[in-house]
C-alpha cells in the first residue's frame, strides 16, 4: 500500500495521534483514494462517530454527498446526524479541526472494517473497489 496509508495505519495505533502537515497530506490522499472507491461501489454507509462532543453529533459516512451545490458526487465526508439535516456533510476529513482529526484517524480501523462489511453485505467484495476496501480493513485491523 501507499506510504500515506502507512501513516495513516501507523498513527491509528499511537497512544496520541500528531497532526502535522504530514498527516494532513495523508488525510487529502485518503479522502481522493475514497472518491474514486465510493463512486465505484455506490453503498451508503453510516460509519463511527467522531464527534468532540458527549452528543455523537457527528459520523463518517458514505453516500452521495452534495458537497457542490446540485452536484452530488459519492465520497467519505464527516456528517452531521441531526434528523433534520439528512446526514449533510459537513467537513472532509482533511478538512477538519487538529481535536476531530485525532478521532478521525483512531477511528479509521472501525470505519474500514464496517465499511468492507456493507460491501459484503451488497454483494460488491469481488469489485475492485471493494477488494481495495477489505484490504484497507485487514491493513488497519491487524
Amino acid at each position: 500500500m501507499e506510504d500515506f496509508i502507512s501513516l495513516l495505519d501507523e498513527q491509528s495505533r499511537s497512544e496520541k495521534v500528531a497532526v502535522t502537515p504530514e498527516l494532513d497530506a495523508a488525510l487529502a490522499k485518503l479522502d481522493r483514494m475514497l472518491e474514486e472507491i465510493c463512486a465505484a461501489l455506490q453503498i451508503e454507509y453510516d460509519g463511527p462517530y467522531v464527534g468532540v462532543e458527549i452528543l455523537g453529533a457527528h459520523r463518517l459516512a458514505v453516500r452521495a454527498h452534495e458537497w457542490k451545490i446540485h452536484a452530488p458526487a459519492w465520497s467519505m465526508k464527516i456528517c452531521t446526524t441531526a434528523p433534520a439535516a439528512n446526514s449533510r456533510a459537513e467537513w472532509a476529513v482533511q478538512s477538519a479541526g487538529r481535536l476531530r482529526k485525532q478521532i478521525v484517524v483512531k477511528a479509521l480501523p472501525a470505519f474500514f472494517a464496517g465499511f468492507a462489511q456493507a460491501i459484503e453485505a451488497a454483494g460488491k467484495s469481488e469489485m475492485p473497489a471493494g477488494k481495495s476496501v477489505q484490504a484497507l480493513a485487514q491493513r488497519f485491523n491487524q
